[in-house]
């Protein structure tokens, strides 16, 4: 039935724009001529297609910077689906309705005895959290020892859940499980992959605890409760989950994840245009932000690996996860925009030492080789993931032992011997050490000699120009930047108080100032919350 006009014309239509499905347009022609009086309503992008990107997101129109461009809830929201971080000698478990972390599995969900936090626990009833499959969980076998911690953590697998969720999606809600199967798989991609073998895990599971006993009830009673189920939709399920999952932090620190339609078309760049965050009061929708100025056919990005990786890392991440090659800005320039991120110090031979950097010859293809600025020396791409990769093992050991500044020191010296002053190594370093000088219980701020003092501030001046660079909107890692004006608000701060010379207030006011709007939306952590409450303390008594 036709019950609306063309906005345009007024003729009778039952078609929407084609881009934002608000207003009614009985024809594109119509809808053509009044886009200069639309385009303000109408969302700023267009899903579009090609054989290069799949679908992503163009901006139809200039964009302003902080202008949101996607406001969407999720399909579905469920624990991770990979455990990669975890230390498999704990058994971390989190409420099945809530996600909040447990500290014992006494407490059951009524229905389907799940962990949970609390029987009135709101998730355990919620039509978006636990209530989609809290039936057929219910059906399961539960774990085969009680008593046993070993086969509880077989059993109780949240690894698995979101695809279950997923799954059931086609029962409760068609639409949304609709939704999801057009997302993209990398189907071909995965077969040879860990992941698809630790998929194969997950989907065994699924199968011998819940589905193969769903399809006994299925046959006994002659009513199909879920039509597709077999390991082909599973695998394509954990495609998709894999491919597009985006994470999300909670308040307490646990992450979660959710698969948002529109929200999962961002494509990657190292480099990215917009910013994302979290409604967590409002359905876990995902708010995403454009970071600066976005120009009309732009496509609109961020980024799916750490900004605070080499270009080797980020690629192999990348290769490994995603499945492509980034050929952004960055990734291209051996010298990572002038940061030398990556580049380590050429030692030479052993006839005639070197004071020149190796860098690499084609920062996009992981078998090229290093060449030195200087000599003629060459490394391979394999030699140098070996090296980084040792050096990392060591930095990660230093800091689980709660270092001083002595022992930070000592590091950095040793490894300047081998990487360029501003490799991400010396970065983690440097970001660490300034930190701990005037805070440290050795070193407190009072005890710092000039020339420390003077240290702290010209680490925190040359670390800023680097995330700058790399991060120049504070898009993915506002805590490290605001971290950066706040210890420089605390060197400046200490400068004045000694010299009893007011001429750096302002500058110490304006750090502080940087870092609170840095940090606006970082809300949803505890880290977060933290130092913005820092910041403005410190604002109070500046």
């Amino acid at each position: 039935m036709i019950d609306k006009s063309c906005v345009k014309c007024e003729k009778p239509s039952n078609s929407f724009c084609t881009n934002c499905k608000l207003v009614h347009y009985c024809s594109r022609e119509c809808q053509k001529a009044d886009w200069k009086t639309h385009k303000t309503q109408c969302r700023p992008f267009e899903i579009k297609k090609d054989e290069k990107f799949g679908r992503y997101l163009k901006a139809n129109r200039d964009v302003e910077a902080d202008t949101i461009v996607v406001s969407e809830p999720p399909c579905i929201i469920g624990p991770k689906w990979n455990n990669e971080d975890e230390d498999p000698s704990s058994f971390t478990f989190f409420c099945v309705g809530c996600f909040e972390a447990l500290k014992d599995l006494r407490t059951k969900c009524p229905n389907c005895l799940w962990p949970c936090c609390s029987e009135e626990c709101i998730g355990l009833i919620s039509e978006e959290l636990h209530a989609i499959e809290c039936a057929f969980l219910k059906a399961g076998r539960g774990p085969a020892n009680k008593t046993s911690i070993k086969s509880v953590k077989e059993y109780f697998r949240q690894d698995a859940l979101l695809a279950l969720k997923i799954l059931i999606l086609q029962r409760r809600n068609p639409k949304k499980f609709k939704s999801l199967m057009e997302m993209e798989d990398n189907a071909e991609n995965r077969l040879l992959t860990l992941n698809f073998k630790e998929a194969e895990d997950r989907i065994n599971y699924l199968e011998d605890n819940f589905l193969k006993p769903l399809k006994k009830a299925e046959d006994k009673s002659n009513q199909v409760v879920l039509p597709i189920k077999d390991k082909k939709i599973l695998h394509k399920i954990f495609g998709i989950i894999e491919t597009n999952a985006m994470y999300i932090n909670l308040a307490n620190g646990n992450e979660i994840c959710g698969l948002y339609p529109i929200g999962c078309l961002l494509e990657h760049s190292c480099l990215p245009n917009c910013s994302y965050s979290f409604d967590m009061k409002n359905g876990f929708k995902i708010n995403v932000k454009a970071a600066r100025e976005i120009k009309a056919d732009e496509h609109l990005t961020t980024t799916y690996s750490h900004i605070l990786w080499s270009t080797q890392l980020r690629q192999q991440h990348l290769k490994d996860a995603k499945y492509f090659t980034c050929s952004c800005e960055r990734c291209k320039d051996p010298t990572e925009l002038g940061t030398h991120f990556s580049t380590l110090r050429c030692l030479g031979s052993d006839e005639s030492p070197c004071n020149g950097y190796q860098l690499p010859t084609n920062p996009i293809s992981p078998n090229a080789e290093w060449a030195c600025n200087k000599c003629p020396m060459r490394i391979k791409s394999d030699q140098v993931s070996f090296l980084t990769a040792r050096m990392n093992d060591e930095i990660e050991k230093v800091f689980a032992s709660s270092p001083t500044c002595e022992v930070l020191e000592e590091l950095i010296e040793k490894l300047s011997q081998f990487l360029h002053p501003t490799h991400y190594h010396m970065f983690t370093l440097k970001h660490a050490l300034l930190q701990l000088y005037g805070k440290h219980k050795d070193c407190p701020i009072e005890s710092l000699s000039e020339e420390v003092l003077l240290k702290k501030l010209n680490l925190c001046n040359e670390l800023l120009q680097i995330v700058q660079t790399l991060d120049p909107y504070a898009i993915r890692i506002p805590i490290y930047i605001g971290i950066l004006y706040f210890e420089k608000h605390v060197a400046l701060k200490e400068m004045i108080k000694r010299n009893n010379n007011c001429a750096n207030i302002e500058d110490a006011r304006k750090c502080l100032e940087e870092a609170e709007r840095i940090l606006k939306n970082e809300t949803d952590t505890e880290q977060g919350k933290q130092l913005i409450q820092r910041v403005a303390d410190a604002l109070l008594n500046i």
